[in-house]
């Protein structure tokens, strides 16, 4: 044996984990656990649902002094930030490989749209909306469906694996 560090990682082989060592850093690779997946396959819709709670913070005067604001509709806004959601959603699901099924995974992001409507009729200066929440449920539908046929029409791989 060389001398110098030793680097170890997971070797997954014949279906059975491993403990490998290779003396070259360059070499060792690891293979990301169960739970490394999960946290990188939802990381990003958990960060759009916290920007979406953010936004739905501030007060209708603190959001038109925002210097990217347009003059649209904002059902629009909703659909669009709502369908970002919905893709990281798509994203999430299949790269988690945890086998949630379509509807369930979509209820929860409409449940929380309903819970971020709730929470801006705290909000002085904002209000709860039932058209706000069918604009959000519609925009999570779109992105939702938007991501699965890019996904399989390019056949793209998701975290390395495809699941479709």
């Amino acid at each position: 044996m060389e001398g110098g560090a030793a680097y170890c990682f997971l070797n997954r082989s014949a279906g059975e984990l491993n403990l490998a060592v290779h003396h070259h850093p360059l070499k060792a690779r690891q293979i990301p656990t169960r739970v490394t997946r999960q946290l990188i396959a939802w990381a990003p819709t958990v960060t759009w649902m916290t920007v979406l709670f953010l936004l739905s913070s501030l007060s209708y005067s603190d959001l038109s002094s925002f210097p990217f604001s347009f003059p649209v509709n904002d059902k629009v806004i909703h659909v669009a930030l709502y369908s970002v959601l919905g893709a990281m959603l798509q994203y999430g699901r299949l790269s988690s490989k945890n086998g949630l099924a379509h509807w369930t995974v979509i209820a929860v992001v409409v449940l929380y749209g309903a819970s971020d409507e709730w929470h801006q009729s705290f909000v002085p200066g904002r209000d709860l909306s039932v058209a706000d929440l069918s604009a959000d449920a519609v925009g999570v539908l779109l992105g939702y469906a938007f991501a699965w046929w890019l996904l399989t029409t390019l056949d793209l791989r998701v975290l390395g694996h495809r699941q479709y």
